[in-house]
């Protein structure tokens, strides 16, 4: 005897029938259901949404401009500021020996 039952294409019966032909069992089927469709993150979502508001407000310009320095130019300004007190930092401290070395001469 075969029974036979009319289901939508896109519904859960369909899907654990077109499963069992391809030979899934219950757990296959439980962990593909679980993965799901993968949704965008809080992080895209909020960078497209800036990304508009920008668009929108015609901001993009302006903050081109606003940011023209920005933080790695920044960082590599403090980093050369360093480097050039340190140089200074080395010459004083070279000249305080030279001067320490000549005086334990005399």
């Amino acid at each position: 005897m075969s029974v036979s039952k009319l289901v939508d294409k896109g519904s859960s019966e369909a899907a654990a029938s077109q499963a069992r032909k391809r030979g899934e069992n219950a757990l296959d089927m439980l962990v593909s259901g679980l993965k799901g469709k993968k949704g965008i993150t809080t992080v895209e979502k909020s960078s497209y949404d800036w990304e508009n508001f920008k668009e929108a407000k015609g901001l993009e310009e302006e903050l081109k401009d606003a940011t023209k320095d920005g933080y790695v130019e920044k960082q590599d300004f403090l980093t050369r500021v360093d480097v050039r007190r340190f140089e200074i930092e080395k010459e004083d401290r070279e000249r305080k020996r030279a001067v320490e070395a000549r005086a334990n001469r005399k």
